[in-house]
Protein backbone atom coordinates (compact mmCIF):
# COMPACT_ATOMS: atom_id res chain seq x y z
CA UNK A 1 0.00 0.00 0.00
CA UNK A 2 1.45 3.70 -0.80
CA UNK A 3 0.63 4.35 3.26
CA UNK A 4 3.52 2.12 3.96
CA UNK A 5 6.02 3.49 1.45
CA UNK A 6 5.60 6.45 2.74
CA UNK A 7 5.87 5.32 6.07
CA UNK A 8 9.22 3.44 4.88
CA UNK A 9 10.52 6.80 3.35
CA UNK A 10 9.93 8.57 6.60
CA UNK A 11 12.05 5.72 8.71
CA UNK A 12 14.83 6.10 6.33
CA UNK A 13 15.55 9.61 6.59
CA UNK A 14 18.78 10.75 7.78
CA UNK A 15 17.53 13.89 9.46
CA UNK A 16 14.61 12.66 11.77
CA UNK A 17 14.14 11.92 14.84
CA UNK A 18 11.47 10.42 17.70
CA UNK A 19 9.55 13.31 17.78
CA UNK A 20 8.91 12.69 13.31
CA UNK A 21 8.48 9.34 13.64
CA UNK A 22 6.15 8.95 16.30
CA UNK A 23 3.91 11.13 14.29
CA UNK A 24 4.61 9.61 11.23
CA UNK A 25 3.59 5.85 13.05
CA UNK A 26 0.22 7.71 14.36
CA UNK A 27 -0.63 8.66 10.84
CA UNK A 28 0.37 5.55 8.92
CA UNK A 29 -2.39 3.62 11.62
CA UNK A 30 -5.05 6.66 11.00
CA UNK A 31 -4.64 5.81 7.34
CA UNK A 32 -4.22 2.48 7.76
CA UNK A 33 -7.74 2.61 9.68
CA UNK A 34 -9.66 4.98 7.18
CA UNK A 35 -8.66 2.31 4.53
CA UNK A 36 -10.43 -0.72 6.92
CA UNK A 37 -13.31 0.61 7.03
CA UNK A 38 -13.78 1.78 3.82
CA UNK A 39 -12.99 -2.02 2.25
CA UNK A 40 -16.14 -3.28 2.16
CA UNK A 41 -17.08 -0.44 -1.01
CA UNK A 42 -13.42 -1.86 -2.19
CA UNK A 43 -13.79 -5.17 -2.46
CA UNK A 44 -17.59 -4.77 -3.57
CA UNK A 45 -16.27 -2.80 -6.77
CA UNK A 46 -13.72 -5.63 -7.28
CA UNK A 47 -15.77 -8.18 -7.18
CA UNK A 48 -18.58 -6.43 -9.05
CA UNK A 49 -15.87 -6.05 -11.86
CA UNK A 50 -15.56 -10.07 -12.56
CA UNK A 51 -18.42 -11.68 -14.93
CA UNK A 52 -20.92 -14.47 -13.10
CA UNK A 53 -24.01 -15.76 -14.34
CA UNK A 54 -24.45 -16.17 -10.17
CA UNK A 55 -25.28 -13.25 -7.92
CA UNK A 56 -25.02 -15.47 -5.06
CA UNK A 57 -21.29 -16.51 -5.74
CA UNK A 58 -20.48 -12.97 -6.66
CA UNK A 59 -21.52 -12.05 -2.97
CA UNK A 60 -19.88 -14.98 -1.77
CA UNK A 61 -16.42 -13.55 -3.29
CA UNK A 62 -17.35 -10.11 -2.27
CA UNK A 63 -17.55 -11.51 1.87
CA UNK A 64 -14.62 -13.14 1.67
CA UNK A 65 -12.25 -10.33 -0.31
CA UNK A 66 -13.87 -7.95 2.28
CA UNK A 67 -12.75 -10.68 5.58
CA UNK A 68 -9.45 -11.35 4.27
CA UNK A 69 -8.23 -7.50 3.94
CA UNK A 70 -9.86 -6.47 6.57
CA UNK A 71 -7.84 -9.93 8.53
CA UNK A 72 -4.32 -8.20 6.82
CA UNK A 73 -5.11 -4.46 7.63
CA UNK A 74 -5.42 -6.11 11.27
CA UNK A 75 -2.36 -8.16 10.64
CA UNK A 76 -0.32 -5.06 9.87
CA UNK A 77 -1.98 -2.75 12.49
CA UNK A 78 -1.04 -5.00 15.00
CA UNK A 79 2.19 -5.38 13.74
CA UNK A 80 3.16 -1.71 13.39
CA UNK A 81 2.10 -1.25 17.20
CA UNK A 82 4.80 -4.01 18.21
CA UNK A 83 7.35 -2.83 16.37
CA UNK A 84 7.16 1.01 17.76
CA UNK A 85 5.42 -0.03 21.11
CA UNK A 86 6.94 3.25 22.66
CA UNK A 87 8.19 2.00 26.12
CA UNK A 88 9.20 4.72 29.35
CA UNK A 89 12.21 6.29 28.43
CA UNK A 90 10.92 7.09 24.46
CA UNK A 91 7.69 9.29 26.54
CA UNK A 92 9.83 12.84 26.66
CA UNK A 93 9.40 12.89 22.78
CA UNK A 94 6.01 14.42 23.51
CA UNK A 95 7.08 17.12 25.32
CA UNK A 96 8.87 18.52 22.23
CA UNK A 97 6.31 17.90 19.67
CA UNK A 98 5.66 21.63 18.22
CA UNK A 99 1.89 21.50 17.62
CA UNK A 100 1.23 20.33 21.13
CA UNK A 101 2.98 23.09 22.32
CA UNK A 102 0.03 26.00 22.15
CA UNK A 103 -2.30 22.61 24.19
CA UNK A 104 1.04 22.51 26.78
CA UNK A 105 1.16 26.14 27.64
CA UNK A 106 -2.61 26.08 28.91
CA UNK A 107 -1.95 22.79 30.18
CA UNK A 108 1.31 21.38 31.16
CA UNK A 109 1.78 17.51 30.89
CA UNK A 110 2.93 17.02 34.27
CA UNK A 111 2.67 13.09 34.23
CA UNK A 112 4.79 12.93 30.77
CA UNK A 113 7.44 15.29 33.25
CA UNK A 114 7.12 12.71 36.14
CA UNK A 115 7.79 9.70 33.98
CA UNK A 116 10.64 11.87 31.79
CA UNK A 117 12.13 12.44 35.26
CA UNK A 118 12.10 8.72 36.87
CA UNK A 119 13.60 7.64 33.46
CA UNK A 120 16.34 9.94 33.16
CA UNK A 121 16.82 10.70 37.07
CA UNK A 122 20.40 13.52 36.39
CA UNK A 123 17.61 15.76 35.63
CA UNK A 124 16.41 18.81 37.58
CA UNK A 125 13.22 18.15 36.84
CA UNK A 126 11.15 21.72 38.36
CA UNK A 127 14.21 23.51 36.36
CA UNK A 128 13.24 21.40 33.36
CA UNK A 129 9.28 22.28 33.86
CA UNK A 130 10.14 25.86 33.56
CA UNK A 131 12.65 25.95 31.05
CA UNK A 132 9.84 23.79 28.89
CA UNK A 133 6.93 26.76 30.39
CA UNK A 134 9.37 29.25 28.16
CA UNK A 135 9.88 26.74 25.43
CA UNK A 136 5.67 26.67 25.08
CA UNK A 137 5.18 30.05 25.26
CA UNK A 138 7.27 31.59 23.06
CA UNK A 139 6.29 31.44 19.13
CA UNK A 140 9.93 31.12 17.32
CA UNK A 141 9.69 27.64 19.31
CA UNK A 142 6.14 26.54 17.42
CA UNK A 143 7.85 26.61 14.18
CA UNK A 144 10.50 23.60 15.62
CA UNK A 145 9.74 20.33 13.10
CA UNK A 146 11.14 18.22 15.77
CA UNK A 147 13.38 17.79 18.66
CA UNK A 148 16.71 17.78 16.02
CA UNK A 149 15.26 21.07 15.07
CA UNK A 150 14.32 22.63 17.97
CA UNK A 151 18.40 21.24 19.56
CA UNK A 152 19.85 23.08 16.36
CA UNK A 153 17.62 26.50 17.24
CA UNK A 154 19.41 26.22 21.05
CA UNK A 155 22.98 25.90 19.72
CA UNK A 156 23.04 28.32 17.04
CA UNK A 157 21.50 31.39 19.53
CA UNK A 158 23.72 29.72 22.24
CA UNK A 159 20.93 28.74 24.54
CA UNK A 160 23.05 26.01 26.27
CA UNK A 161 23.19 27.69 29.45
CA UNK A 162 19.54 29.02 29.74
CA UNK A 163 18.02 25.82 28.57
CA UNK A 164 20.54 23.49 30.27
CA UNK A 165 18.05 20.96 31.21
CA UNK A 166 15.81 20.77 27.45
CA UNK A 167 19.49 21.11 26.21
CA UNK A 168 20.54 17.81 28.08
CA UNK A 169 17.63 16.08 27.26
CA UNK A 170 17.82 16.67 23.53
CA UNK A 171 20.57 15.39 23.10
CA UNK A 172 19.49 12.03 24.52
CA UNK A 173 16.70 12.17 22.24
CA UNK A 174 18.24 12.55 19.06
CA UNK A 175 21.01 10.12 20.52
CA UNK A 176 18.82 7.20 21.40
CA UNK A 177 17.61 5.84 17.51
CA UNK A 178 14.02 5.45 17.56
CA UNK A 179 13.96 2.49 14.98
CA UNK A 180 16.55 0.07 13.86
CA UNK A 181 16.54 2.14 10.42
CA UNK A 182 19.73 4.24 11.55
CA UNK A 183 21.37 1.37 12.10
CA UNK A 184 20.71 -0.75 9.60
CA UNK A 185 21.84 2.14 7.28
CA UNK A 186 24.88 2.57 9.47
CA UNK A 187 25.90 -0.92 8.61
CA UNK A 188 25.23 -0.63 4.92
CA UNK A 189 27.51 2.33 4.46
CA UNK A 190 30.25 0.31 6.33
CA UNK A 191 29.60 -2.02 3.98
CA UNK A 192 30.32 0.22 0.64
CA UNK A 193 33.29 2.08 2.45
CA UNK A 194 35.37 -0.74 4.15
CA UNK A 195 35.37 -3.51 1.14
CA UNK A 196 37.55 -6.48 1.06
CA UNK A 197 40.39 -4.56 -0.51
CA UNK A 198 40.40 -1.55 1.89
CA UNK A 199 40.32 -4.28 5.45
CA UNK A 200 43.67 -2.29 6.33
CA UNK A 201 41.44 1.13 6.69
CA UNK A 202 42.53 3.18 9.67
CA UNK A 203 39.92 4.24 12.00
CA UNK A 204 40.29 7.67 11.55
CA UNK A 205 39.71 7.16 7.46
CA UNK A 206 37.26 4.81 7.93
CA UNK A 207 34.97 7.18 10.23
CA UNK A 208 35.55 10.32 7.93
CA UNK A 209 34.44 8.30 4.99
CA UNK A 210 31.26 6.91 6.91
CA UNK A 211 30.18 10.56 8.20
CA UNK A 212 30.37 11.87 4.49
CA UNK A 213 28.61 8.79 3.23
CA UNK A 214 26.29 9.11 5.90
CA UNK A 215 25.49 12.55 4.82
Amino acid sequence: MPHTDVLYNQLQKTRTDAAIIRKQVNVFQQSLERERKRMDTVTKEISASYETSRKRKRENIHINRTVAAREICDVISNQVKKRFCFISHYSAVSLFEAPKFQEYEKKFSTQILDQTNYVYSMLQKNRLKTELGVIYRRSDFRNMTGAISLLQFIIENNLQTMFSETYTLLLIIVTIPMTTAEAERCFSTLKRVKTFLRSTMSENSLSALSSYALN
